[in-house]
């Protein structure tokens, strides 16, 4: 388990002083996928440094399994940090150096054996996809797959904790959701622990299943996925999840949506995984006996399950009341827009 109590972070220049991160607490449980967002300049990967003690805390605590790694000699934080490992978004390979001597590099440091760090880094390959390419150079890997050798990197000295800052930010969206599966995979096989550092709530929402956002260094909101997108309750929560709903901006869809649909009542409802599969719109329109106009839909996938959205939109006559409330009780997240 990670935990930060009353985690503080200043940086000081001659003109300013900024706090990047201020009065952070957060618990992180063993072998969950913990997302960290916010725009940038939030504090999130200043915060991700201080986990693994790159950073040294201005005030506060980290605590991971039991032991506070702030109050750790030099010598204790870099045995400490062998528990700790950390993907980048630009990689940060050897280029002189093969895939399979990549990855075997943090053996090396430790001085491992030569014979048995290339069989572990062999079986780590393999691990993550790229046994074909073993005596390849970086130069000749897509983005895909240098990320593939980092991740394989970072697991070849067994760590309980995966840091990721940023790790899909510079790949497509194709290769951005075969290396999130396999995050997700060794996250399963592993028992890892891993937190997420990105400003795309797109990747927490297919692979995390808690997270907290954060705005000028401070935590505004904590909470599992699910909550998060169907409830969120702090403006910039809801400006971070603007684009996932629909592809669009959603206040630019609310407007457009409005001028197409200027007379009656227009609602975003959001369905979770306990009852995106049942016919409740259907349903509570039949009982209460409103005529629904769908104008708009989407459901996504969460590590928890399905996630739908839908705008629908009631002809100004038909009372509402009942409706909302008839959805309600079958806890399904209605707005007016």
């Amino acid at each position: 388990m990670i935990e930060l109590k009353n985690v503080c972070k200043t940086y000081h220049s001659k003109d300013q002083e900024i706090k990047a991160v201020e009065n952070v607490s957060l618990t992180i449980k063993d072998h969950e996928i913990f997302g960290i967002v916010g725009y940038s300049g939030a504090g999130k990967s200043t915060l991700i440094r201080l986990i693994n003690g790159l950073e040294k805390v201005d005030a506060g605590e980290i605590i991971i399994d039991g032991e506070d790694i702030c109050k750790l000699s030099e010598r204790n934080l870099r045995q400490k940090r062998q528990e700790i490992a950390m993907i980048f978004q630009h990689f940060n390979l050897l280029w002189s150096r093969t895939v399979l001597e990549n990855i075997a590099f943090p053996l090396e440091i430790a001085k491992v054996h030569k014979e048995e760090r290339l069989a572990k880094a062999r079986e780590m390959a393999i691990q993550v996809g790229l046994e074909d390419k073993l005596n390849v150079y970086p130069s000749s890997l897509s983005g895909g797959q240098k990320q593939r050798v980092a991740i394989a990197r970072a697991l070849v000295l067994n760590p309980k904790i995966l840091l990721c800052d940023e790790a899909t930010s510079a790949l497509d969206p194709k290769t951005t959701e075969d290396i999130l599966d396999l995050l997700k995979a060794i996250n399963r096989k592993y028992h890892l622990t891993i937190v997420m550092i990105t400003h795309q709530m797109e990747t927490v929402q297919k692979i995390c299943h808690r997270l907290a956002v954060m705005k000028e260094g401070k935590v505004v909101e904590s909470d599992t996925v699910d909550n998060i997108f169907t409830s969120p309750s702090h403006p910039v929560t809801k400006e971070l999840i603007q684009t996932v709903d629909t592809g669009v901006d959603v206040i630019k869809l609310a407007k457009e949506l409005k001028n197409k649909y200027p007379d009656g009542h227009l609602l975003r409802v959001t369905f979770d995984n306990e009852n995106s599969e049942k016919p409740i719109l259907f349903e509570v329109a039949k009982k209460v006996d409103v005529p629904i106009n769908i104008v708009s839909a989407n459901i996504k996938n969460t590590q928890a399950g399905a996630l739908g959205v839908m705008y629908i939109h009631i002809e100004e006559r038909q009372d509402i009341a009942m409706l909302l409330e008839e959805l309600n009780k079958n806890d399904v997240v209605v707005e007016v827009v």
